[in-house]
């Protein structure tokens, strides 16, 4: 009688308890690391994006004001006597007066500007100024008139400027600068610092600063 060498029996078990810890253990380990992965690109884009909307809204907000500050004592006639209203000493605030209008107050405004000697018109007396309760800078028509005044949030979110700058900064002639209301009259140009926050997702926070200087030339003519 032939007699067959003895072959390992083929198991029909599968996997055993200790491999499939095994194996799930490094499935959860990569699958671990894909998904941080994943959130950490996640919060790169949107700390970038908040970046980049942050330096956006500061640009543009000190390049709107600033042009409106060109026109600070704009008075071609001589009689307005249009110039420098107001400052505050923490540079919160400035007031200013400009002939550029002949519509009467709170008409559609002046598509084509037309001095006229007054500022009794659209537009003609405005405030810039900080609220610290809505973290916005106010833009305001008539802020020395209760009856005719009007104001609007202009921008949000206006964080404080780094090392304590001032919103706006008052210089003279010498570039020194000018702190208390009675010496506007030596203000010759004005530095305006804005800084910008914007939420960047997980309760985090991104600022950006910018800052420009405008010569009021129509200031000490």
């Amino acid at each position: 009688m032939n007699t067959m060498p003895c072959l390992p029996t083929r198991s029909d078990d599968g996997f055993t308890l200790v491999e499939l810890m095994i194996a799930l253990g490094l499935v959860s380990i990569i699958f671990g690391m894909m998904v941080a992965f994943f959130m950490t690109l996640i919060r790169l884009s949107v700390a970038q994006n908040a970046a980049a909307e942050a330096q956006h809204s500061a640009r543009a907000g000190v390049e709107y004001v600033i042009h409106d500050l060109c026109m600070a004592g704009l008075d071609p006639h001589k009689t307005a006597g249009a110039g420098i209203e107001e400052i505050s000493a923490t540079g919160t605030k400035l007031r200013f007066t400009v002939d550029r209008c002949d519509q009467p107050i709170n008409s559609s405004g002046c598509d084509k500007p037309s001095p006229d000697g007054d500022l009794n018109d659209q537009s003609e007396e405005v405030t810039y100024q900080y609220d610290s309760h809505r973290r916005s800078l106010r833009r305001c028509f008539y802020e020395s008139d209760p009856n005719r005044q009007t104001c609007i949030n202009l921008i949000d979110r206006v964080a404080p400027n780094p090392d304590g700058a001032p919103l706006f900064t008052f210089l003279d002639s010498e570039n020194n600068e000018v702190t208390e209301n009675l010496d506007r009259e030596r203000i010759r140009a004005v530095v305006f610092t804005l800084t910008i926050e914007e939420p960047a997702g997980l309760r985090k926070t991104t600022t950006r600063t910018y800052s420009s200087r405008v010569r009021l030339r129509n200031i000490g003519l």
